[in-house]
C-alpha cells in the first residue's frame, strides 16, 4: 500500500496500534488516541492543542511513550503482522516527510517487561487477571494441565511428609 498523505499513515498505523490495545484489553483513551496523530507541522488546530493540554496535564510522556512502544512491539512481533509488513513501512517511511509525534512513538523503547525472557515461555500456561484480555482457544486445557500438575506436587509432598513421619 502507498500512503500519499502523512494523514493516511497516521490513520494506518494509528488504527492498528488502536487495534492492538484492544486486543490486549486495555483501550486507548480518547486523549491518547488523538496524541497518535499530534504533529507541530502547520501549526496546532484547536482541537489538537485542547488534546495536548490535556494530555499534559493528565499524563505522565514517558510513560505514555512506554506504552505505545510496548504496544508497537508486541504488534510487529505477532505472526500475522508480517503480511502487513511492507504497509508498515511505507506509512512509518511516510511520516518522516514531516515532524510527527507518532514516529518518536512507534520507535520508542517498550517499558521493562515484568517477567524476565525465561518466564515469557510460560505466560500461556498462567492465568490472566485482566478478564477483558483475549486469551487462545487452548487456554482452558494449558489452565486444567497446571491445575492437574499442582495438585499432584501437593499430594506427592503429603506423601513424602507421611513417609518421613
Amino acid at each position: 500500500m502507498e500512503f500519499k498523505t502523512i494523514r493516511a499513515a497516521q490513520d494506518y498505523l494509528a488504527k492498528r496500534i488502536t487495534e492492538q490495545a484492544k486486543l490486549e484489553g486495555a483501550p486507548l483513551a480518547e486523549v491518547e488516541r488523538k496524541m497518535l496523530y499530534f504533529s507541530e507541522d502547520g501549526g496546532l488546530s484547536p482541537a489538537m492543542a485542547a488534546a495536548s493540554e490535556e494530555f499534559d496535564r493528565d499524563f505522565n510522556q514517558d510513560e505514555y511513550e512506554e506504552k505505545i512502544g510496548g504496544l508497537v512491539h508486541r504488534l510487529v512481533a505477532r505472526p500475522e503482522a508480517a503480511a502487513e509488513e511492507e504497509d508498515w513501512d511505507n506509512a512509518a517511511l511516510k511520516l518522516c516527510d514531516g515532524d510527527n509525534y507518532l514516529t518518536v512513538l512507534i520507535n520508542a523503547k517498550p517499558a521493562p517487561a515484568a517477567w524476565s525472557p525465561g518466564w515469557e515461555k510460560l505466560r500461556p500456561w498462567l492465568p490472566t487477571f485482566n478478564g477483558r484480555a483475549k486469551r487462545d482457544d487452548r487456554d482452558s486445557m494449558r489452565l486444567f494441565i497446571v491445575g492437574a500438575a499442582v495438585f499432584l506436587l501437593l499430594l506427592a509432598c503429603i506423601a513424602i511428609a507421611a513417609i518421613l513421619r
